[in-house]
C-alpha cells in the first residue's frame, strides 16, 4: 500500500467522531446517492436541458471503502493517484504539504478534501453544487477534520477576505470546465501567499502550439443517458500546454511547468506566485480585480 493509500485508509467507521453512529453515518452517505435535486441548486425546471447531469443528480465522486460499506465512485482511486502523479513529476514532495494552508478548489463529494486534510496543516475545499459541498463538510464533520467547505463558485473568491491566504492551490479537474480561465486563475493567483504554488491538472490535447478547443455546453461524451442523467462532458476549453502556461503566465503566475502525459491523455501544471504583481485589465470580464 503506498504512503498516500494508508493516509486515507484512516477515513473508516472505526475513527468517526463520538456524536455519529455508524448506522446513522452510513444511512447519511448511502442515502444522498441518485438523489434528484435542481431546486437546492437554484435550477428551474426551463433550466434544466442545459444544466449538467453532475449538477442535478447526486453522483459519488471518488471510491472509498468506509470498513462496514464501500461507495463506488465515478473517479475511481484518482484522488489518491492524481496527488501521487504531481509528487512525481513536479518540485512538490508530501513534506512540502505539511505546514501549508490548501484551498482545494472543485471538491466534489470531498474524498481529494481528506486526503490533503492527513498531510496539510488545514484545508479549505470548494463546490458549486450544493449536495456535493454539503457532502464534503458532512464527511469532515463526521472524521474530525480541521478546516471547511465553501458553498461557492471559485469565481466568488474575488473577495479580499480570501486575498494573500493560501499557501497552495490545489486544482485538478476543473479549469476545463470554466467558462472564464483566465479570470479564474488570477482569483486562485491572489489567494495565494507571496511564495505560494499552483497544482493544476486538466483534460487538454499534446501540441506545441499556444491553442484551445472550445466545446460548450452542447458537447457530452455519448456514454450516458438523457433519462438516467449519467452523461458527461459539459466543457468549456481544452487547452495545449503552451496555451495553458500563457494563461498562467497572464494571470500572474512564474516558475510555470507544464507536463503532458500520454498514459492519462491530460495535462499537468505548476506555477509559483513569486510576487504579487498586476493583470492587464483591457478586455478583462472583471476589470477591478486586483
Amino acid at each position: 500500500m503506498s504512503y498516500l493509500k494508508e493516509k486515507f485508509y484512516f477515513f473508516k467507521t472505526d475513527n468517526l467522531a463520538a456524536h455519529i453512529t455508524v448506522e446513522d453515518f452510513r444511512e447519511s452517505i448511502l442515502g444522498r446517492i441518485g438523489n434528484i435535486d435542481y431546486i437546492s441548486e437554484g435550477y428551474t425546471e426551463e433550466d434544466l436541458p442545459q444544466q449538467r447531469d453532475l449538477s442535478i443528480k447526486f453522483h459519488w465522486g471518488h471510491s472509498h471503502d468506509f470498513g462496514d460499506f464501500q461507495v463506488d465512485g465515478l473517479m475511481k482511486n484518482r484522488h489518491v493517484e492524481l496527488l501521487e502523479k504531481f509528487i512525481d513529476i513536479f518540485p512538490v514532495t508530501v513534506e512540502s504539504f505539511n505546514d501549508k494552508s490548501i484551498l482545494d478548489i472543485g471538491c466534489w463529494t470531498g474524498g481529494t478534501s481528506l486526503l490533503l486534510s492527513t498531510i496539510c496543516r488545514e484545508v479549505t475545499a470548494v463546490e458549486e453544487v450544493q449536495k456535493y459541498a454539503k457532502t464534503a463538510s458532512y464527511l469532515m464533520e463526521a472524521f474530525g477534520v480541521r478546516g471547511e467547505v465553501l458553498s461557492r463558485s471559485l469565481y466568488s473568491l474575488n473577495d479580499e477576505n480570501y486575498y494573500d491566504s493560501f499557501d497552495r492551490v490545489y486544482f485538478p479537474g476543473v479549469i476545463y470546465h470554466l467558462s472564464d480561465p483566465v479570470l479564474a486563475l488570477r482569483i486562485l493567483f491572489n489567494t495565494l501567499v507571496v511564495g505560494g504554488d499552483i497544482l493544476i491538472e486538466t483534460a487538454g490535447f499534446d501540441s506545441d502550439e499556444p491553442i484551445c478547443k472550445f466545446e460548450g455546453n452542447y458537447i457530452y461524451h455519448p456514454n450516458g443517458t438523457r433519462e438516467e442523467l449519467n452523461r458527461g462532458g459539459w466543457n468549456y476549453f481544452k487547452l495545449s500546454g503552451p496555451a495553458l502556461e500563457s494563461m498562467m503566465k497572464e494571470a500572474g503566475f512564474e516558475d510555470i511547468q507544464f507536463h503532458w502525459d500520454n498514459s492519462w491523455g491530460r495535462l499537468f501544471a505548476y506555477g509559483k506566485k513569486n510576487s504579487q504583481i498586476p493583470i492587464c485589465k483591457a478586455g478583462l470580464s472583471v476589470p477591478g480585480i486586483r
